[in-house]
Formats: C-alpha cells, sequence, structure tokens
C-alpha cells in the first residue's frame, strides 16, 4: 500500500520527518513508474528486483523466530530466474526455460524433504513454496498481463508485445483507493473493516476508496478509450477490493510474526512488501478478469 505522503504524515511529526518519507514515496514512485513506462527492459530489470526484495522480506519474517533448513539465497534466486524465464517466454526466445526452472526448484526441494535430517524441513519446504506464490507469482503475472492484453478495438487484440496501460492501471488505481480510503477513513471512518487484523482500517474508509477508484476509471477511459468504460469501470472495483484484501493479508503475516514492518528500505515507509502488499492479490484477480473479459 501507499498512501500519499502529505496524508499519512502526522501532525506531530517534524519538518525533517515529512519531507524524508514524502521524498521516499516520490522516489519510490519515480521508479515503478520507469519500470512500467520505460519499456520491457526496463519493466524486466526494475520488477525482477522487486522480485528478489520482496522474497528476501518474506523469507526474513517467516524465520524470524525458527530458522529454516533451506537457504534464503536458494530461494530468492530461484524466484528471481522464473521472472526472467516468463520474460524469456513471453519474448519467444525460450519456452523451455520457464518449465525447467520450476520444474528443477521443485526437485530440489523435494531432494531436501527427503535427505535433509532436520525436524522442521517440512515448514521449510512449504515457506519456500509459499514465498514463490505469494511474490513471484503475482509479480510473473503482471508480466503476463503487459504482454497478453494490449489496445484492443471490439475485443480483438491490434498490438502484440508489451503495452503497460493495465499494469500502470494497476498502480494508478492501488494509489488512488488507499489515498481514498485513508481521508474517507479519517475523517468519516467508524466501524473497523476488520478489528483482528487492522483495527484502524474502516468499513467507510473502503467504501471511500473505492469511490475514488472508480472515480479514476473514468480518467483512465478519457486517456485509453482503446478499452470500453465499463472494463475500466470493472477493472477499478477489482482492483479496490482485492487490492485491500491483500493490505489485510499482508498485515496478517506480520501480526503472527509479531513485526511491525516488513523492512525498512523506504524511511517511514517501511519495506518493499509494505509497498507492494495490494499489488500482490489484486493482480490474480485482474489477470482471471482480463482472461475472462477478452474471452481468451
Amino acid at each position: 500500500m501507499l498512501y500519499l505522503c502529505v496524508f499519512k504524515t502526522s501532525t506531530k511529526l517534524n519538518r525533517k520527518d515529512f519531507f524524508t518519507r514524502a521524498g521516499a514515496g516520490a522516489v519510490y514512485i519515480a521508479i515503478i513508474l520507469l519500470g512500467i513506462l520505460g519499456g520491457k527492459f526496463s519493466f524486466l530489470a526494475i520488477f525482477g528486483i522487486i522480485t528478489g526484495m520482496g522474497l528476501f522480506e518474506f523469507y526474513r519474517i517467516v524465520e524470524k523466530n525458527t530458522p529454516h533448513a533451506i537457504s534464503k539465497i536458494f530461494n530468492i534466486i530461484s524466484g528471481m530466474l522464473i521472472f526472467l524465464a516468463v520474460f524469456l517466454h513471453l519474448e519467444e526466445i525460450s519456452f523451455f526455460a520457464l518449465p525447467i526452472v520450476v520444474l528443477l526448484y521443485l526437485l530440489i526441494l523435494f531432494v531436501s524433504a527427503v535427505f535433509f535430517t532436520r525436524n522442521d524441513i517440512f515448514h521449510a519446504v512449504i515457506y519456500s513454496v509459499f514465498g514463490q506464490i505469494y511474490v513471484t507469482m503475482p509479480l510473473s503475472l503482471l508480466m503476463f498481463v503487459a504482454y497478453q492484453f494490449g489496445m484492443t478495438q471490439f475485443g480483438i487484440a491490434i498490438e502484440e508485445g508489451y503495452y503497460y496501460a493495465p499494469v500502470l492501471a494497476l498502480f494508478v488505481f492501488i494509489w488512488i483507493n488507499d489515498t481514498g480510503a485513508y481521508l474517507v477513513g479519517s475523517l468519516f471512518g467508524k466501524h473497523p473493516l476488520s478489528k483482528r487484523i487492522s483495527p484502524k482500517k474502516s468499513i467507510e474508509g473502503f467504501i471511500g476508496g473505492i469511490v475514488f477508484t472508480i472515480l479514476a476509471s473514468f480518467v483512465f477511459f478519457r486517456f485509453y478509450p482503446e478499452y470500453p468504460v465499463f472494463f475500466w469501470t470493472g477493472f477499478a472495483i477489482l482492483t479496490s477490493l482485492f487490492g485491500t484484501l491483500g493490505d489485510l493479508f499482508e498485515s496478517l503475516i506480520k501480526r503472527t510474526y509479531d513485526v511491525k514492518d516488513a523492512g525498512q528500505i523506504m524511511p517511514g515507509h517501511g519495506g518493499i512488501l509494505d509497498r507492494i502488499d495490494s499489488l500482490l492479490i489484486a493482480v490474480p484477480a485482474i489477470y482471471l478478469y482480463l482472461l475472462v473479459f477478452w474471452g481468451l
């Protein structure tokens, strides 16, 4: 999640803290936009790094109390190789790289489960696979979104290769949803959305975030009329719903392991997982939406 720094900054923060948070947020947004708008190789580099950093933070959290037998480095490198293999597949450079990398990864995990003598090895295998499902799979699907759903006219694809609009929409809708939810929740929030997981989030803020995101979908239609307005509206609603779910899910992970932030890479904002938590659940939902919408 990424609230606009101005809105999330407490009045108690001094000027230095404010500008630190604002600067970190601006740098993050600039990097994301460079990754999206800079072309396919920029996307590969930036989101490949984000994949590795997200995996590092996830495995560090789950190993907080009990170090596991399977190396974080192995899981991180494997995840980044899977991400690269997806790129090679979509670029039609190699159709074998993706199944080879995935199958080798799984085979190594199975061998580890059988031959390692530690009692917690099975838990390590589960955490390893779940980390790839939670972080690597959504970011890889993000690349599928960019490649498989180019500009369309009457439901027929007219552009092949990398096209940034759906990916850009995902991030912009998530940012607007978070900002709208925070603003409305701060002003009118009285009923907790999920008291057990995140007591500060309110139902009023949740509804406000959806409304703001729907309004943003009309703006996107003005800039990208190749997609019909009802497409953008559905896109916005799903992003808002599942983005909020992703935010809550990461909060559940941190609460389970008694961690405040996933990392400290962004001063005042936490780690990469704290920034992309909404994205990780929204991407699979949007990918399914696009498949259904275009009848693929």
